[in-house]
């Protein structure tokens, strides 16, 4: 995401709202050995039950503020199963991802309070628009697979649903101070009033956390607001909330060549590769080469002092909740504002690629120059939902509608240029709107007979994606599609005891393409939705000190989207439909009380992914980027899906009565199995397997005069692996075949680094 903030009418509603108003999470997931779950949130439409026939983790907020060092979420769920977490300026700070199951974010269907926090038109989640997310949150869920109903795109591989309004705080402040490696800074204050006469509560949280980066000048300036006024009755409560989030961050988006990051490498070997990259200039980028063979893992491709993406992000979202009689009601209005964008320099760009003409100066013609640009994005999102809720002995059922539009303003100014062509500073070389109107309804019913519970549920969805304008690289655009989807689920959860629970269900999801699939596609290739048959069954086994849980899945996919080497006539990247592939694993969780104050956790997800048939695409650049080959594929794995993803806890509590009470220590140990960087099973455009050691120490102290003080020491990646969790990859041939070359890139993460953290509450 990039895009910034004109201080403006929308900046003066925008800090009027606020004034008015004035996350490993529990990463680690732990299994209670008494429920088999983390402590809940509030259960919303959204949310599945506990006995519901989802594979789910819940987590409350004491679990988020035990693992929360000041990165974004997808660091606090690294622990949880199946999850795969990166950054790019490798410390959790700043743009970071989350893969579960090997689903994409743009596939994780994400909402805050029953609101989609997912981009509607790429889909993806950029949660550094919302840094420090942690310190508001009052319970997360993470349901694996299709999950239950809920709103935004479709959950093609994994639901997180995040909640601030789970409780209501006792009065008092937080304040918590942080520091760490690479100049990370924590600054957070948060307050509550509690329950005040006539039913009135008011919360606020202001944060800042600013970060150098583990990669060169990765850097990180994350600001965030947060404010709730709530009023409640007898039968119900409203709540106003806001959530306003600005970032600014140096880019490290471009990765790092492989071949540098492996300690084998030499100088020699660098300059060798340089001599073939388009990238380094075919060697004479000496300044970036040099750079390169200094820094190699921490090195940062770009050099422009102001490349830099700047963004804000604020939810207003209004809540009702009322009993009426035997039927709950709930209601959201809400709506989200974007604007912002990311900055680049750029050296001999074709003067036509902005719609200029070339540059005559005496007898020389100009057809490039050097400039910097902007490519902004400014958008809004409104929409709101209601529920209608009613529980009795013989049935459960809840009925929702929901309804959004979101209007995004595509466009590029010219900051710089060299030679200008008539061009002035500011001036839009490209501008176009995407719009999107989402309808969707659902039921969902649940009984019980004996100690079989069913669960049924049946969504509806319309989504109508339409754009126009020009698109950035020039190209004219006119786009319009309208999409029905019809989404059913089943389930049983058979509970023959309070030690055991097995469970089986069925569940499908229909997924629209995004912006860039529309506007990539040939017109000469057929553009389908994607649509997941989500087939799964679990178990739960309970004793006095231990519990286990086994989830086996079968996520089979029709008209996939995956990249297969394909350009369109401008060069970008085309995803195409494979008509079949497939998820299928089994994911186990375990968690064993060995002792009062000693406590092992783990989970374990082995797994296929696969793509039945596809045809990689190899262009010859000598040949005028015509079909070289066509290479047909068979059962390879799907791009960045590990086979093997483990995580392992210890965890020493001292005993309440001791001298050490209050003090815990945690060992944890992370395991990720081989990734392809595409999808062709090709080991030499790969990601090694990976483990990594973290540690976690915790003291917590009740003073005298009453304050609580808690610190926190975190040590992270203690033995100093060297690893990437994510990449890219391209491989073209230049005079034939034979020819071929592969470049791939990497994302590397921080190693040997730790943070502190000092919470004091009032």
């Amino acid at each position: 995401m990039t895009q910034p903030f004109f201080f403006s009418t929308r900046a003066a509603r925008r800090m009027a709202m606020c004034a008015a108003l004035t996350v490993a999470v529990g990463a680690q997931a732990q299994l209670d050995v008494d429920t088999l779950e983390v402590s809940t949130a509030t259960v919303s439409a959204v949310q599945a039950g506990d006995k519901d026939p989802f594979a789910v983790t819940n987590l409350d907020a004491s679990d988020i503020q035990k693992q929360d060092a000041a990165q974004d979420v997808p660091f606090l769920l690294r622990l949880t199963p199946s999850a795969v977490v990166t950054s790019d300026a490798g410390h959790g700070i700043g743009y970071t991802s989350l893969r579960i199951r090997g689903v994409d974010q743009s596939r994780i269907n994400v909402t805050i309070n029953g609101v989609p926090l997912n981009d509607a038109e790429s889909q993806g989640v950029f949660w550094v628009d919302l840094p420090d997310l942690g310190s508001s949150m009052t319970g997360m869920q993470i349901q694996r697979g299709v999950g239950t109903s809920t709103n935004g795109p479709a959950a093609f591989g994994a639901t997180v649903s995040v909640n601030t309004l789970g409780t209501l705080a006792q009065p008092g402040i937080r304040a918590v101070l942080g520091g760490g490696s690479f100049g990370t800074q924590r600054r957070t204050l948060a307050w509550n009033t509690g329950m005040l006469d006539g039913g009135w509560s008011f919360e606020g949280r202001a944060s800042r956390i600013t970060s150098d980066g583990w990669v060169d000048r990765a850097t990180s300036d994350l600001s965030s607001l947060y404010g709730r006024v709530a009023k409640r009755w007898d039968s119900g409560r409203l709540s106003l909330t806001s959530t306003l989030g600005h970032e600014r961050t140096y880019q490290a988006w471009y990765g790092v060549p492989q071949l540098a990051v492996n300690p084998e490498t030499t100088d020699e070997d660098i300059q060798n590769w340089a001599y073939n990259s388009y990238e380094y200039g075919y060697g004479a980028d000496t300044v970036r080469i040099a750079d390169l063979m200094e820094r190699r893992s921490q090195h940062n491709y770009y050099r422009y002092e102001n490349e830099v993406d700047d963004y804000r992000q604020d939810h207003y979202q209004l809540h009702l909740d009322q009993n009426l009689g035997e039927w709950d009601l709930g209601a959201v209005l809400y709506s989200t504002l974007g604007a912002g964008f990311y900055e680049q320099f750029r050296e001999a760009d074709d003067l036509e690629d902005y719609g200029l003409s070339p540059l005559i100066m005496g007898g020389d013609t100009a057809y490039t120059t050097d400039l910097v640009r902007r490519r902004w994005l400014d958008n809004t999102l409104v929409g709101t939902s209601w529920t209608l809720g009613r529980q009795s002995d013989a049935l459960n059922q809840v009925y929702g509608v929901a309804a959004s539009n979101y209007v995004g303003d595509h466009f590029g100014r010219l900051i710089w240029m060299d030679l200008a062509s008539g061009a002035e500073p500011g001036s839009e070389y490209y501008r176009s709107v995407g719009e999107k109107s989402d309808v969707s309804a659902f039921g969902k019913w649940s009984g019980t007979e004996g100690s079989i519970r069913w669960h049924a549920e049946a969504q509806g969805r319309r989504v109508l994606y339409q754009t126009s304008g020009r698109d950035n690289d020039y190209s004219v655009i006119d786009v319009q599609d309208t999409l029905m989807f019809f989404n059913p689920k089943a389930g049983l959860t058979w509970t023959p005891s309070d030690k055991v629970q097995a469970f089986a269900s069925v569940a499908v999801a229909n997924r629209e393409p995004a912006r860039s699939d529309y506007l990539d596609s040939p017109q000469d290739t057929p553009l389908n939705p994607e649509r997941l048959t989500d087939v799964e069954a679990g178990a739960t086994f309970r004793g006095e000190k231990w519990a286990v849980r086994a989830t086996a899945y079968n996520m089979q996919y029709t008209d996939q989207l995956v990249a297969t080497g394909q350009l369109n006539d401008v060069g970008n990247v085309v995803r195409v439909n494979v008509d079949d592939s497939y998820r299928r694993g089994l994911e186990i969780e375990a968690g064993v009380q060995v002792t009062p104050t000693l406590r092992v956790d783990a989970n374990a997800t082995l797994s296929q992914n696969k793509i039945a048939l596809f045809e990689e695409t190899i262009y010859d650049y000598d040949e005028n980027f015509s079909y070289v080959n066509v290479i047909e594929h068979e059962g390879t794995d799907i791009a960045l899906s590990p086979n093997a993803v483990g995580m392992g806890m210890l965890t020493f509590e001292a005993p309440k009565e001791s001298a050490l009470a209050g003090v815990s220590f945690s060992l944890i140990g992370k395991h990720v199995g081989r990734q392809f960087l595409d999808n062709t099973s090709n080991v030499d455009r790969s990601l090694d397997a990976f483990t990594t050691l973290d540690a976690v120490v915790r003291v917590e102290r009740d003073l005298a005069s009453g304050q609580q003080v808690t610190l926190s020491v975190f040590g992270n990646n203690l033995t100093d692996a060297l690893y990437s969790a994510t990449g890219w990859t391209y491989s073209y041939r230049y005079g034939g075949e034979g020819s071929e070359t592969t470049e791939n890139y990497v994302y590397p993460q921080a190693g040997r680094h730790g943070f502190v953290t000092l919470a004091v509450a009032f």
